[in-house]
């Protein structure tokens, strides 16, 4: 409780803060996709220059399992900068914009090639033409393309983790194409793009990875959207002799979003390939992990009090890591209270209860050198608080 007390005082001095009436909090514009911008594809200001700040307190109870699996999932525990973000973004013309997005939380672990997060330009040749290159979010998943400024819990989920594993989701080096052909915009938007898929330099390829999307809005307040990926799988010589040969990988996802002034509902089904050579083999087993499919169902609604806004939110989680052997679900519920003081300030409260079944392996969380297949999954309870601030 020691360990709370000073950002619950800082807490309940945050509503005492002045407020202009431009920072008076609004319920939020409809959420659009885009390259991964941490703020959003138009967050609707002009400022050149933006910042954020998370700092958040974690902590898990993982009673039932060994020391070890006990150490992997409590390694986020304790207090921790977990993101410092700066965004730069110009607009020299009416056809060329470009934004560089930089996180200095990364340098915690002494990790300067993750401060550099996004570094792209887009280009509009065309009416409803887009071209984006550089480094920013692949077109996979409906978790790595809403703004994360949004986003109504601590994380992003176990999916989210393991697309970044297997290559399909996170960041990459690329270029996209966004087109809207129908006489309605909202009608369908296609995006495909081709990316370096890998970041072991011997072997990359402008098309490492290729993606497609479709994003339609048929009716008002309805979004659907659906995705594919192919993956190249590298040749890594310091893999495990049972992880076999692959050459490429194959992912595909499906979303659904309502949305209205004071909720929103959102819903992903995905699965695929297990490209993800160097953690999907189980020494338990003998055999690798060769697919995997999840699904998540995300409720959230808003509540206007005084200057403030309350957003309680429940998302539900299953993942199967390994479809082929009998092994591998997990299951995480979790429960969140979002307090929006004022439009750049949040408090986040999030209790997440997380099963699984025995002899899993991680995911995310990886152990290295002699404990490489060693320790497996852990079911736990974790609860954070987070202070978000956007300037």
């Amino acid at each position: 409780m020691k360990r709370l007390l000073p950002l619950l005082l800082t807490c309940l001095a945050l509503p005492a803060l002045a407020q202009t009436p431009d920072e008076a909090v609004a319920l939020p514009h409809e959420l659009t996709t885009g390259a991964g911008d941490a703020f959003g594809d138009d967050d609707g200001t002009p400022m050149p220059l933006r910042a954020l700040l998370q700092a958040r307190y974690g902590q898990t109870w993982a009673g039932a399992a060994r020391a070890g699996e006990q150490a992997l999932v409590q390694a986020g525990d304790g207090w921790v900068l977990q993101r410092a973000f700066l965004r730069m973004a110009a607009k020299p013309t009416n056809w060329l914009s470009g934004k560089i997005l930089l996180d200095f939380a990364a340098l915690r672990d002494g990790n300067a090639i993750q401060t550099v997060k996004l570094a792209y330009v887009e280009i509009e040749p065309a009416a409803r033409v887009r071209i984006t290159a550089g480094l920013f979010k692949r077109t996979f998943s409906l978790l790595e393309l809403l703004p994360i400024a949004e986003y109504e819990f601590a994380d992003t989920g176990l999916a989210d983790t393991l697309i970044q594993d297997t290559g399909f989701g996170g960041r990459d080096i690329g270029a996209m194409v966004a087109v809207q052909p129908l006489p309605k915009k909202k009608w369908l938007k296609v995006l495909v793009g081709a990316f370096q898929g890998d970041h072991i330099a011997s072997d990359a390829r402008p098309d490492g990875l290729l993606t497609g999307r479709l994003e339609s809005t048929p009716i008002k307040h309805l979004h659907l959207g659906a995705d594919i990926a192919w993956r190249r799988v590298p040749t890594v010589p310091y893999l495990l002799p049972t992880d076999g040969p692959q050459d490429a990988g194959l992912a595909w996802s499906a979303d659904a979003m309502l949305q209205f002034e004071r909720w929103d509902v959102r819903a992903e089904v995905l699965g695929g390939d297990r490209t993800d050579l160097l953690h999907r083999y189980n020494p338990e087993l003998g055999a690798n992990a060769t697919t995997f499919l999840g699904a998540w169902l995300l409720g959230a609604y808003r509540i206007p009090v005084h200057t403030a806004v309350l957003m309680p939110a429940l998302r539900v989680e299953w993942l199967d890591t390994d479809r082929g052997h009998p092994i591998g679900n997990h299951v995480q519920v979790s429960g969140a209270l979002n307090c929006d003081f004022t439009s750049r300030v949040r408090l986040l409260l999030d209790v997440t209860r997380q099963w699984v079944e025995d002899g899993t392996m991680p995911v995310g969380v990886k152990p290295t050198g002699d404990t490489l297949g060693t320790y497996h999954d852990a079911s736990y309870w974790r609860f954070v608080t987070q202070l978000q601030v956007r300037l």
